[in-house]
């Protein structure tokens, strides 16, 4: 048989071409596999990044939190630190502990919130140049410090010049910087600005209704921009009698006034009302008039006085039926802390009779834990700068009282009165000063249920209250993560 060998023809060119193939598919697979963990570890670097500059964040975060509370602090307790008035107690923040008036260069501790005589304790403190831990965050760190609103940290605006000190503050502006420090050294830079909270006669923040022959006269000769002469957060009421109001007149609420010369509106901007908190002005008083009975010296905590029928505590009755005081005759100078129990209960400040005169009026600011009533025909100044009414609860005014001053002297001696609850203003009453209320939910003891101003009522205001308490205007993050 014959055998017909079988002929295989090979194409030229295709040896070999399957481990080409093979090496690609190694190559790619290679690759694959690199890109993977390529992404993989920059995946992991980013979020490691991002959480660096999340702890740097949040740190820096703290830092101006602590910072801001404590130079708000500092100044708003200026009287208590022994300044002649907040405005040297702004610059000696400025200026640093040691008090040196050098510039930033010359002076390392300049804007310290370092720890002074007063004001600022030791386990507080923030030293110039010296980085805080963050407890529970390893590696994560803040430092802060306060300057004037000068340049490179600032450009002070329009209308409110600097000096080109950055020790001397002029436009109570201020500028609070915190750097907060994470791991792989992120670093995060915040500044918050800081200047007093500003307002007309009269802010509620509920409604507030004004009827009968009211006067309230604004003339800020430091303000070209005044603010509303009466303000409520809420519904605005002015109806009857007649009103004489030489300001702006709004409410954020409706605004129902029936008296064409007076000029305003509703649907206004809200108002931020700082919170009233009577424990806040304690260290502005002289005397602590405690609910059992005794009255304290704040100057040196002893008692310096335990009150019985026959020995008033500096012209004060204490009533041990409701623990609460009262005034009907003249008063030795002082600022006085009226305290409630342990429960909320007593704490009332009474001022009745005819205490004082236009020749010789007493010399008396107050500041309670409950109500505050005036009744009588008292003549009376303040006697704590600025101010003059404190209350956790109401403040209820009716009959003659007089904040008694020549008008040449208003700007010195006129006062706040500053109304956790409600107020309500009667009779012939005659201050100077501005009003403030909160307008909280009524407490178990109320001698007020709503905001009224009516009677023969004037209220005169030069501007210039509440300079010493310090809020937050403004802020920004200028971040640096190099």
């Amino acid at each position: 048989m014959t055998e017909i060998e079988s002929l295989r023809v090979e194409r030229p060119g295709e040896r070999g071409t399957a481990l080409i193939a093979v090496l690609l598919l190694l190559m790619m697979m290679t690759a694959l596999a690199g890109a993977l963990s390529l992404g993989s570890q920059t995946e992991t670097f980013v979020s490691r990044n991002q959480n660096s500059g999340a702890q740097a964040q949040a740190a820096a975060e703290a830092g101006l939190n602590h910072a801001v509370e404590l130079a708000v602090t500092y100044i708003f307790e200026w009287n208590a630190n022994g300044f002649a008035s907040y405005n040297q107690a702004v610059n000696a923040l400025l200026a640093g502990p040691d008090g040196a008036t050098g510039n930033v260069d010359a002076d390392a501790d300049n804007g310290s919130l370092g720890v002074r005589v007063t004001g600022i304790d030791a386990d507080e403190d923030i030293p110039i140049g010296v980085r805080l831990p963050i407890a529970g965050a390893n590696g994560v760190q803040y430092e802060a410090f306060i300057v004037d609103d000068e340049p490179p940290f600032a450009t002070p605006p329009a209308g409110k010049p600097e000096d080109g000190s950055f020790y001397s503050d002029l436009n109570e502006r201020l500028i609070v910087r915190a750097i907060g420090y994470g791991p792989d050294n992120s670093k995060v830079t915040l500044e918050a600005i800081i200047s007093p909270s500003s307002f007309g006669a009269i802010v509620t923040e509920g409604n507030l209704e004004i009827s009968g022959n009211v006067s309230i006269q604004v003339n800020d000769p430091n303000h070209p921009d005044p603010d509303p002469a009466v303000h409520s957060n809420g519904d605005l009421v002015i109806d009857g009698g007649t009103t004489d109001i030489n300001g702006e007149v709004t409410a954020t609420g409706e605004y129902d006034v029936t008296d064409e010369d007076v000029l305003g509106s509703g649907s206004a901007a809200r108002v931020d009302v700082p919170e009233v908190n009577a424990e806040d002005y304690e260290v502005w008083a002289d005397f602590k008039l405690k609910a059992d009975g005794t009255m304290v010296d704040m100057a040196t905590g002893l008692v310096a006085c335990i009150w019985t029928v026959a020995t008033p505590c500096n012209a004060w009755e204490f009533n041990d039926a409701t623990d609460s005081w009262s005034l009907s005759d003249d008063a030795p100078p002082g600022t006085y802390y009226v305290e409630a129990n342990a429960d909320g209960t007593g704490g009332d400040a009474t001022i009745s009779g005819s205490p004082g005169s236009v020749a010789s009026p007493i010399e008396v600011s107050i500041v309670a834990e409950g109500n505050i009533d005036i009744s009588g025909s008292p003549k009376l100044v303040p006697d704590t700068p600025e101010l003059l009414f404190v209350t956790n609860k109401d403040l209820k005014i009716l009959g003659s009282l007089d904040v008694v001053v020549g008008a040449e002297e208003i700007i010195d001696v006129q006062g706040q009165m500053l109304v956790r609850e409600q107020i309500e203003l009667g009779g012939n009453v005659s201050l100077l000063g501005q009003v403030i209320v909160n307008d909280a939910e009524d407490s178990s003891s109320n001698l007020v249920t709503s905001n009224h101003i009516h009677g023969n009522v004037e209220i005169q205001y030069a501007g210039g209250l509440g300079g010493s308490s310090f809020t937050v205007t403004g802020w920004r993050d200028v971040r640096d993560d190099d």
